[in-house]
């Protein structure tokens, strides 16, 4: 595709509000049919109900006991939606889909103060779509929150320092203690480093002015805003349960990242490979957009550039290594990539081979990905025809630099739409809960799981759940007490004048976040394999004296 179709293209406001209206759909549909995902997002679910039912914004429950592992942001913003929205599942994930969205548009501002609006869309779509952000953006947990307080600080920071306006600098030093109470006080390191580093090259490594811009920036002023923000529950826990949450925070920061086992040699390359599927279908283009900007020296692409890099740089070094951890960096891959989409072509030959192959390498994962979603799950022999949709767009219109986009939006469209209400019907988690509070509306009365948890259990249950009781404990609190228990079917046997109030199958081969073995599982129960699951019985027992 030449540069002036693609231009042609971009100024077209029927295609920019055609991928708006595509965003948003892909984003927002069936939040609301999936049940709470585990055990991530049942701690955000869980913890904001029960700062509800306790009127207390300020102490995190989870089970009704302290979780004291991230500051409150994310509970909040799930709070305030279940406030407006009532106890749902579309409320816990709603403040998600909205920070996504958010971040979205700061990426499309920054592409275009940096460049212009065709660079700032584009990367706004690089960046929607997205593997892990996307992904990231449908349960609720504190990445996607993070990544758009994180980026909200960057853009009024690159936004003041360029036009020379403090007032975008002081509201960064706000957004950052944001971004603090979201994730904890280590992203004030990532984000200064990034700000050090990019005045350093920005500056030609020149010291008197590297100190000039940094004297702008009045340090003395912004850090204390930020502290006293970012800080101020961190001091409210401390106070409120001392020792206790200096241990808990410094074992999720300091020991993380300094302490945990190394994995050696492959640790280097952690994100490298982390990048390569989390950031497609434009990941190959990250690598060769980063190349090319240190190559060509693009002034624009500094900052991108710098605030990628850095990210690397800390995590890789840091012992503790998680791939969402990266997804903060996304923007910055986003505006690179759409950089070398609108304003860059190739001219040698081996710079096209380059080029097109770092394209066209995620379209044919795609495409392989739909059909064997199709195959695998049993949809209508339809959507095969959205399988090979991204090859007869190449036959058609020859384009190339959008085909990964769209190739990765009708994936998006075939999981939303078809593949996750199969998998939903094997996670019948909010049937366990419906079946527990209309037999047994005595909140005071807990479930006791046998020998297993479930973390989203207490989010359904609205009750204590007592997790991992033996067998012989179940059978002997029959005797005792009234007996609300989720157990397998041999207890069952065992427990005399009990009611079934429930009976099915339950995922046991560890977190459902670990999509890609749950899938497995679930094609097997498709075929007659349940050996993913476990039958498990809902009872209920009166207690008489």
């Amino acid at each position: 595709m030449s540069q002036e179709k693609l231009d042609s293209l971009l100024n077209n406001r029927w295609f920019v509000a055609l991928f708006l209206f595509f965003t948003v759909f892909i984003y927002f549909w069936n939040i609301w049919l999936n049940d709470i995902w585990i055990p991530n997002e049942a701690f955000y679910a869980e913890a904001a109900r029960e700062m509800l039912e306790k009127k207390d914004f300020l102490d995190i429950y989870y089970n009704y006991e302290p979780r004291l592992n991230k500051p409150p942001m994310t509970y909040w913003l799930v709070a305030i939606s279940y406030l407006i929205f009532g106890i749902n599942e579309f409320a816990t994930r709603f403040p998600i889909v909205l920070t996504a969205l958010g971040s979205n548009i700061l990426v499309y501002l920054i592409g275009k103060e940096l460049f212009d609006r065709k660079v700032g869309i584009v990367a706004a779509a690089v960046m929607a779509f997205s593997f892990q952000f996307v992904i990231n953006s449908r349960y609720a947990s504190p990445e996607v929150p993070l990544t758009f307080f994180f980026t909200l600080t960057l853009y009024f920071f690159i936004v003041g320092y360029r036009r020379r306006r403090f007032f975008y600098i002081l509201l960064s030093y706000i957004a950052l203690g944001l971004t603090i109470l979201t994730k904890g006080y280590p992203y004030l390191i990532v984000i200064g480093a990034i700000v050090i580093f990019y005045l350093l090259f920005e500056n030609g490594f020149r010291l008197r002015e590297f100190f000039k811009d940094l004297k702008f920036l009045h340090l003395e002023i912004g850090i204390p805003i930020a502290i006293v923000i970012g800080f101020s529950w961190y001091v409210y826990a401390y106070m409120k349960f001392g020792q206790d949450f200096v241990e808990v925070t410094l074992r999720e920061t300091i020991h993380r990242a300094l302490t945990k086992k190394s994995k050696g040699f492959s640790d280097l390359f952690f994100y490298f490979i982390a990048i390569l599927w989390g950031f497609l279908p434009y990941s190959i283009m990250v690598y060769y957009s980063t190349f090319k900007a240190i190559k060509d020296k693009v002034k624009g692409l500094l900052f991108p550039l710098v605030w990628l890099l850095t990210m690397l740089v800390i995590f890789t070094i840091a012992k503790g290594k998680i791939p969402v951890y990266i997804i903060q960096a996304h923007g910055a891959m986003s505006i690179m990539v759409a950089y070398y989409l609108v304003r860059y072509s190739p001219k040698s030959k081996i710079d096209k081979v380059f080029y097109s192959v770092s394209l066209l390498i995620p379209v044919a994962i795609a495409v392989i990905v739909i059909a064997g979603m199709v195959y695998i799950f049993k949809l209508d022999y339809m959507y095969y025809i959205a399988a090979i949709f991204p090859i007869l767009y190449l036959v058609r219109y020859r384009e190339i630099r959008l085909l990964p986009f769209i190739s990765m939006l009708v994936l998006f469209y075939v999981f939303v739409v078809s593949v996750l209400p199969v998998v939903e019907k094997f996670r019948p988690y909010d049937k366990i809960g419906i079946a527990i509070n209309d037999n047994v509306p005595e909140k005071n009365i807990p479930l006791y799981v046998e020998n297993r948890f479930w973390h989203n259990l207490p989010f359904y249950a609205r009750r204590k759940v007592y997790r991992d009781i033996p067998t012989k404990k179940i059978i002997k609190l029959s005797t005792e007490k009234p007996l609300l228990a989720l157990i397998k079917p041999e207890t069952y046997k065992k427990i005399n004048g009990a009611v079934i109030l429930w009976e099915g199958y339950l995922y046991k081969k560890g977190s459902e976040s670990r999509f890609a073995i749950l899938l497995k599982y679930v094609f097997k129960a498709l075929h007659g394999d349940f050996s993913g699951f476990e039958k498990r019985y809902l009872i209920y027992k009166r207690w008489v004296r």
